[in-house]
């Protein structure tokens, strides 16, 4: 009998220092995978919705959520196939999934809805109101930097329905065409829901937008006055709304029957063409600047052609020409050249070539301005 007291004596104080080194051990960080999720795992998802809300890396787009709402996203349409991954609240460069839903570049609508209405509608995805919509673009060679903002203005009990039977893919922007993206509407999209803050007065500003996948290149053009009233011709395109109660409607088809409007880029197009020995890059103000589809450095034997903005006039209008005198430059971290100065006419592409066998023999080529300025009206479908 005393033989049986001691085992179990002993098996006990076994036990409890088996718990004792167990607890030690994860004090310790040895057992650190208990603590620390990893991204897009089951266990990170929400226990309700089974979404994931970590930031993934690798990550397909960063987002940024100016709301205190938990948001799901969708890539095109809300099905279950389109399922990106969830958006805490107020969360910044928050990586979205990557893995099994984007495999190739291209732009895209970007669908979000809230965590609520998913859980509400699992069922029945398609029948989820949408908080928001944004134009989003992922590029299957770069690091996807760009940031697309979801507005602390949306998803609110104002509502305007967009129809869309145009070629363009639509931007809403609120004060000013490189204002804060409100929403987004696609080509040949009829009765998109823009939900926004209410009751509240906005001047809202069409920007069209459309990738090339032969060039590269995100144009984006505002559409601008050339008939009517003296005072307006030449300044972008707007429409006003006073939101209450009621739903308003915007029909972008009224707008294209007019015909009463330019178009323009804001600003000019930048050609680098890289024939030197090592890969350089475009500086604004010492920082790297990206492409439209998020490509930083111009590798060897390549073109890049980047949109520079310009400032409007004080009358809203942008200028015909505008003098680049410092803060562009081309080159690499080392030896940063600046752009020439001179003046560069908006909508117009200048093409610069760059050769040198290392980055300590660059030469910057003199700068080619095209003959004419570019036919964005062509690209958009406008002839």
């Amino acid at each position: 009998m005393r033989t049986i007291i001691k085992k179990v004596a002993l098996l006990g104080v076994a036990a409890v220092l088996g718990m004792s080194l167990s607890n030690c051990s994860s004090d310790d960080g040895d057992d650190a995978g208990n603590n620390n999720v990893v991204p897009g795992s089951s266990s990170s998802a929400d226990p309700e919705s089974g979404v994931s809300f970590e930031s993934f890396a690798p990550r397909s787009i960063l987002v940024e959520n100016g709301t205190n709402k938990r948001l799901v996203a969708f890539k095109g349409s809300i099905t279950p196939n389109n399922l990106i991954s969830g958006i805490p609240e107020y969360a910044t460069n928050h990586g979205l999934k990557k893995e099994g839903i984007f495999t190739s570049t291209g732009d895209f609508a970007l669908i979000i809805i809230t965590e609520e209405a998913y859980n509400e509608h699992k069922n029945n995805l398609p029948a989820a109101p949408i908080f928001a919509e944004l134009y989003a673009f992922y590029n299957h060679e770069a690091d996807n930097n760009n940031v697309f903002k979801i507005s602390s203005k949306a998803g609110g009990n104002g509502r305007i329905i967009l129809n869309n039977p145009t070629p363009w893919n639509i931007e809403i922007r609120k004060d000013g065409p490189t204002g804060e993206v409100l929403g987004y509407v696609a080509a040949n999209i009829m009765n998109t829901t823009l939900r926004l803050e209410a009751p509240a007065d906005y001047d809202l500003f069409p920007v069209f937008k459309r990738y090339n996948p032969n060039d590269k290149e995100i144009y984006e053009v505002v559409p601008k006055y050339r008939t009517g009233n003296e005072l307006l011709i030449g300044k972008p395109f707007m429409q006003s709304f006073g939101l209450g109660d009621e739903p308003r409607t915007w029909n972008f088809a009224e707008l294209a029957a007019l015909q009463n409007f330019s178009i323009s880029s804001g600003g000019f197009y930048l050609r680098i063409q890289n024939d030197a020995g090592t890969d350089i890059r475009f500086y604004r103000g010492g920082v790297p600047v990206e492409t439209s589809v998020g490509m930083s450095y111009i590798p060897q034997a390549t073109t890049q052609l980047y949109s520079v903005k310009v400032a409007r006039n004080p009358d809203g209008t942008y200028p015909e020409e505008t003098v680049v005198s410092a803060g562009y430059s081309i080159g690499t971290s080392q030896l940063p050249f600046p752009l020439p100065e001179r003046a560069y006419k908006t909508d117009y592409i200048y093409t610069i070539r760059v050769t040198g066998a290392t980055a300590a023999e660059l030469v910057i080529g003199e700068v080619q301005e095209s003959a004419e300025p570019m036919d964005l009206e062509a690209k958009f479908g406008l002839k």
